[in-house]
């Protein structure tokens, strides 16, 4: 876009690329009109990882690690400009 956008199509911008971003597995931590924070990974269960590592003599450990790796949390920001183009940030 060249000419400024007006607060209409900033907030439908933000809402279409939200919602590609949802479908691509991202989850909407916070949101505004004129940005969000959008959330893909989780937590890992550490205490219950630990109890089936000891249980196991430490076979376990391997998936543990392998959860942690692939669950780790990512976080993306993004931020609709005046002239309605959507900007991220990785964080």
């Amino acid at each position: 876009m060249s000419e400024l956008a007006t607060p209409e199509q900033r907030k439908r911008a933000m809402a279409q690329a939200i919602q590609t971003d949802v479908v691509a597995g991202w989850r909407v931590e916070s949101q505004t009109d004129e940005s969000a924070v959008l959330v893909k990974g989780g937590v890992t269960n550490h205490t219950l990882h630990l109890i089936l590592t000891l249980i196991s003599c430490g076979a376990w450990g391997l998936v543990w690690l392998i959860m942690v790796l692939v669950n780790r949390r990512q976080t993306v920001m993004l931020r609709v400009d005046d002239f309605g183009n959507i900007l991220r940030t990785q964080g």
